[in-house]
């Protein structure tokens, strides 16, 4: 797990098929610029930010096959194809600090909980965006906290995302089954004896991988999880939401264009320092209870094909990093920048007041940094 990344080998992981500044050894025990870290009230750099991050959705729809779902040991993974032509596009972002304009987005990291705090305070889960910058050889990130509430109605957009892991889920669950059939049936061919214990045995290695008590262990008024997924996976509207394009930024995602940043590293392996620019946003994303708990059964109740459990997370529910040693870090808010649907309403101080009448709803941020509060984003 997490709190062992430095005695791993990551040559040839998911990062090296990259060039990065610095390519070289595990780098998750040095002290050096490492993530994640806490974030506060008291910022010791510069926004570097000129305008709000611009996004564009792309043409990529999440049951397609340039949106590859991973289930992994420390997160759940969804993998961008890169670009090969003028289309199909990936989802894009357009820093103001980049010095190169529109980036591509390379994949999507959901870990649970955060990684990231605020003031001490750990989130839900986290799910970070990463984009790949080739002139820099260089990562940036865009980390947004998921906050599960009694009163949070399920968040529409995000649910695609976890039904289109939901079926990934089903699809190894389905293969490991097959596997304890086939086994079962070559039992039976052997002598009497010899069949018993090799029943017994296959027995025991299916209840130890995989147990649909752990599913109904956590069941809710709503329904049990098996449930929901046999109604979504049969469901000719849930197939038709993942047929269509799936944006990144959707205002059910996005609700500020502030944030907090700093220079870090991966939060695994290769740890490689100096490697991303981090960009934490500072209101967070709405979900449901229900969907933070299918968030976790797909992760941590996981079996491959083999029936083996594939998760790492701890007795605390956790394939989270650790903080790490603090680093410096700025904070952008509306003194240094308005939202462009302001900008364009009232020019580039804004409006005063700054949330009047058809603009888009106020979230206030998580805490008050250096100066009035942040405002949702633009559509």
């Amino acid at each position: 797990g997490p709190h062992q990344w430095h005695k791993v080998v990551s040559d040839g992981d998911f990062w090296h098929t990259f060039d990065l500044k610095d390519s070289g050894s595990n780098q998750c025990d040095d002290n050096k610029d490492q993530s994640p870290i806490d974030v506060c009230v008291h910022p010791r750099g510069n926004c570097k930010e000129t305008h709000e991050m611009r996004p564009k959705s792309g043409d990529y729809r999440m049951n397609g096959e340039f949106m590859m779902k991973q289930i992994l040991p420390n997160k759940l993974r969804i993998v961008m194809a890169p670009r090969t032509g003028e289309e199909p596009d990936p989802p894009m972002v357009d820093f103001s600090s980049n010095g190169r304009g529109i980036t591509d987005m390379t994949n999507i990291d959901i870990k649970i909980p955060s990684e990231h705090t605020v003031c001490g305070r750990r989130f839900d889960a986290e799910m970070q965006y990463f984009t790949y910058h080739p002139g820099r050889h260089k990562f940036v990130a865009v980390s947004f906290f998921l906050e599960a509430s009694p009163t949070n109605l399920r968040n529409e957009h995000l649910q695609k995302m976890i039904d289109a892991f939901r079926r990934e889920y089903n699809r190894d669950k389905k293969k490991c089954e097959e596997k304890m059939k086939m086994m079962s049936s070559a039992a039976h061919s052997f002598a009497s004896g010899g069949k018993n214990r090799m029943l017994e045995d296959n027995s025991t290695l299916y209840e130890g991988f995989f147990q649909d008590d752990d599913w109904h262990e956590h069941a809710t008024e709503e329904s049990t999880i098996n449930s929901i997924s046999e109604e979504y996976t049969h469901s000719r509207s849930i197939h038709r939401e993942l047929s269509m394009k799936w944006h990144p930024f959707h205002p059910d995602i996005q609700k500020t264009v502030h944030f907090w940043g700093y220079d870090g590293s991966f939060t695994e392996p290769p740890c490689t320092s100096d490697s991303v620019s981090w960009k934490i946003m500072d209101v967070p994303t709405p979900i449901s209870e229900f969907q933070l708990l299918q968030f976790k059964q797909i992760l941590f109740n996981h079996v491959d094909e083999n029936c083996r459990r594939t998760s790492v997370h701890n007795s605390d529910g956790s394939v989270a990093r650790p903080t790490q040693k603090s680093t410096k870090y700025y904070k952008c808010t509306r003194d240094n920048y308005v939202s462009d649907e302001e900008r364009t309403i009232c020019g580039d101080r804004g409006c005063n007041p700054p949330f009047g009448e058809g603009l888009n709803p106020y979230y206030p941020p998580l805490v008050d940094v250096t100066g009035p509060p942040t405002r949702s984003p633009s559509n």
